[in-house]
């Protein structure tokens, strides 16, 4: 599933995918990198100031309707033309953008949404309870297939309050649904075939379906501040459309385009380069172990912290990342809030390890565990799919740290079929597989019991107190006490390890030198707060 392909599919925007792949380390481009970039963008930077023009790239435009496209580029774009009721920071915290707040009933399942005073449609109109209205329905409306419906099928009925509000009435309590409320809000007036109207910081100027969309600022930004220096900055956007997706970063470098998204296998050559801006971020692809807690050595829970213990995550994204991820505890975005309740490398200790391997009956011998009992050597059998090779190496890497550290990995590649085949029947002990986390950080998918069936819990967890916290998370609306429960669940899951957790994928942008200013893409947004982007004039 490279990110060259671009595509986003149902379960990737607002739910959770159990991925076959991640990357592809053996695309070779098709052309050989030419050092063009001689510094000839190399400007005196005096700081922020208007002015300007940049260029996009994207893949052929399936529609303008921001709810409706399942093209990424597309979708990255029109995040600077339409808003949000929340956008998720760096931290995965939800942010008010086109709301003022959320107050939540005693009974969890009614949200009262007061919308931001002052906001205009590009085309003059103020923003109205109605077009929220519209937006979910329309989302929710099946023949539209949008790519956010999957998270608000917890939403029984919206409405227009009193004094512009918006009320969301669930079927289910929920404390995480402000994670869900990032979907583009759409107007409910222009009529059909009217160009694409938002309230964001750039308008459409005009879309030729064969080469460009035009952007421009939008002046009468409700967000533009009220300096003489209003922002956005960049004065016009082109998006320059190209029938091949393979052909973005040949466009960059060619100097076709200013700015390109890009995935590891895409920026890694550019890695180093003093000639061009490359700013990197942890991405949605999670890869991780998971073990076979029913059957075999890893039924034994010491021994899982044990080999927890002994795989050193960074200099595993060393040996089979060529140091290009993040190393992962939890299946939530590295840098989220959630992470940083519990020191997840206090799990992790080579020392302990030891000490589990020696608690159950393991001597070293020649340097391999052997049972003090009967010799036998300690082995396991890692299973991973053929098919992708980052996961190959990550498979041997592994391996390697643990041999050692006197274990014996015996690495399986198989095709993802037989790799299903095999975590249905519990016919392995470890399994190297991947998730593409959702905005929401609710972590049933993989730790509830309830996910057994589904397949998404590919270890068979199951605990009731772990399905207590995960049900706590969400009927509880007080972030602060949800902080205690998820703390409760992390040491829980953490202690039990039903998985280990390796690493996050990191995705990039790319800007050629003359782009300055507040370049800092994250998980959830390649073009973050680009309104404060610049180019020296």
């Amino acid at each position: 599933m490279t990110k060259s392909l671009r595509l986003i599919s149902l379960l990737i925007i607002t739910g959770l995918v159990l991925s076959a792949c991640t990357v592809n380390l053996d695309r070779k481009s098709a052309n050989p990198i030419e050092d063009i970039y001689e510094g000839k963008y190399d400007v005196l930077d005096k700081g922020p100031e208007k002015g300007g023009s940049v260029r996009l790239f994207s893949t052929p435009v399936d529609t303008l309707n921001p709810i409706v496209t399942k093209n990424q580029y597309v979708q990255d774009f029109l995040g600077l033309v339409f808003e949000g009721l929340y956008k998720l920071d760096e931290k995965q915290q939800p942010v008010p953008v086109l709301a003022q707040s959320a107050v939540t009933s005693a009974d969890g399942l009614k949200i009262t949404i007061p919308l931001r005073n002052g906001v205009k449609w590009h085309d003059g109109a103020s923003l109205q309870a109605g077009d929220v209205v519209f937006s979910v329905n329309s989302i929710l409306d099946a023949k539209n297939n949008s790519v956010y419906a999957a998270g608000l099928q917890n939403i029984a009925s919206v409405a227009a309050g009193n004094n512009n509000t918006v009320i969301v009435n669930l079927k289910k309590p929920d404390g995480l649904t402000l994670y869900n409320l990032t979907f583009p809000i759409i107007p409910a007036h222009p009529k059909k075939n009217s160009v694409a109207v938002g309230t964001g910081p750039y308008a459409f100027v005009s879309y030729n379906a064969k080469t460009e969309v035009k952007l421009k600022a939008n002046d009468n930004w409700w967000k533009k501040g009220d300096s003489k220096l209003t922002i956005p900055y960049i004065q016009s956007v082109e998006v320059k459309i190209s029938q091949n997706t393979g052909n973005a970063t040949n466009a960059f470098q060619s100097r076709d385009v200013d700015i390109v998204t890009a995935d590891y296998t895409e920026f890694k050559k550019y890695i180093g380069r003093t000639d061009i801006s490359l700013k990197r971020y942890p991405g949605k692809n999670y890869e991780y172990l998971s073990l076979n807690i029913a059957k075999g050595p890893m039924a034994n829970k010491t021994l899982r912290s044990a080999i927890a213990g002994f795989i050193d995550k960074k200099k595993l994204i060393d040996a089979a990342a060529y140091g290009v991820a993040v190393p992962a505890e939890l299946p939530v975005s590295p840098n989220s809030w959630i992470n940083r309740l519990v020191n997840s490398e206090q799990y992790s200790d080579a020392n302990k390890a030891k000490q589990f391997m020696t608690q159950n009956g393991y001597v070293l011998s020649q340097n391999k565990y052997v049972s003090k009992n009967n010799s036998k050597a300690f082995v396991l059998k890692l299973i991973v799919n053929q098919e992708n090779l980052l996961r190959v190496n990550t498979a041997n890497a592994i391996a390697s740290q643990l041999g050692k550290n006197g274990i014996t990995v015996q690495v399986e590649k198989l095709t993802w079929e037989n790799i299903q085949g095999r975590i249905k029947s519990g016919a392995y002990d470890m399994a190297l597989l991947g998730y593409r986390i959702s905005t929401k950080p609710d972590l049933s998918f993989v730790y509830s019991s309830e996910n057994i069936k589904t397949g998404l819990n590919t270890a068979k967890y199951s605990n009731p107190a772990v399905d207590g916290y995960l049900q706590q998370i969400l009927i509880q609306p007080d972030v602060e006490k949800q902080k205690g429960i998820y703390t409760n669940l992390i040491k829980t899951v953490l202690d039990e390890r039903p998985y280990i957790g390796l690493y996050f994928i990191n995705e990039g942008v790319m800007c050629s030198k003359n782009i300055k200013g507040a370049v800092n893409p994250n998980t959830w947004s390649s073009y973050n707060d680009f309104s404060r982007w610049y180019v020296p004039q």
